[in-house]
């Protein structure tokens, strides 16, 4: 028995470290559906005054949009965000992703 107990042991612990990955990836997942804002620049860039405009299905939909409206306000530019929400400690908005391309 005592020969056991080193690969028992091993055994436990890969299975409580998988456990512990499955449960970590599961908690990485979104619920919430796939939502784009535009956000277009009609003063530059680094004005921090913008057009922001939400609820897209899809990046393609945004992008459209945005260009749209940076095409119509002198070719400014243009970014999609990826689920935001506002910031209050930044004063701003944080998207999980930006994408302007």
């Amino acid at each position: 028995m005592q020969k056991f107990m080193p690969i028992l042991f091993v055994a436990l612990l890969f299975s409580v470290v998988g456990a512990v990955i499955i449960w970590i990836n599961q908690g990485q997942q979104h619920d919430e559906p796939e939502t784009w804002s535009a956000f277009v620049y009609a003063n530059g860039y680094n004005s921090g005054r913008y057009k922001k405009t939400d609820d897209f299905d899809d990046y393609l939909r945004c992008k459209t949009f945005a260009t749209e409206q940076a095409q119509q306000l002198g070719n400014v530019v243009w970014e999609c965000g990826l689920r935001c929400r506002f910031d209050a400690s930044r004063q701003g908005f944080q998207c999980e992703a930006m994408q302007n391309h």
